[in-house]
């Protein structure tokens, strides 16, 4: 549980940190980021994502020269997530379709979802951000 607490911590620091916008729209509509990160960081995605796009990510996190190497990208192909989903959720209104949104989330090119988490993950090393 621990190790949770820590990666949502790190999560949620770098989302704030990254995407102020988006950050604001949810705090505008009362929606806080524990009630939709630690399901994102704690099961890989899996109840979110439709089963395809789950499946191809997964593949790319088994497929890093190390388990870790994998595992360690998870956070930012969450990011990765909420940038595509940007427009979205600045747009919607209420906090019920934003939990929707958060929780169901839509079919996404996930190889273009894979290639931009791994830019965000180069420009937090490259600005120190953790």
């Amino acid at each position: 549980m621990q190790e949770l607490n820590l990666r949502v911590g790190r999560f949620v620091m770098l989302f704030k940190t990254i995407y102020p916008e988006i950050n604001s729209a949810l705090e505008e509509e009362e929606v806080e980021v524990n009630e939709w990160a630690v399901s994102w960081l704690q099961f890989l995605l899996c109840r979110e994502l439709p089963v395809e796009n789950c499946l191809r990510l997964w593949d790319s996190y088994f497929a890093a020269d190390a388990a870790e190497d994998g595992l360690l990208l998870h956070s930012y192909v969450c990011l990765a997530i909420l940038e595509h989903l940007q427009g979205t959720i600045i747009e919607l209104s209420e906090r019920s379709e934003m939990l929707a949104t958060l929780h169901h989330l839509p079919v996404m090119d996930m190889d273009q979802i894979i290639t931009q988490a791994q830019s965000i993950r180069d420009e937090v090393y490259s600005r120190n951000l953790l």
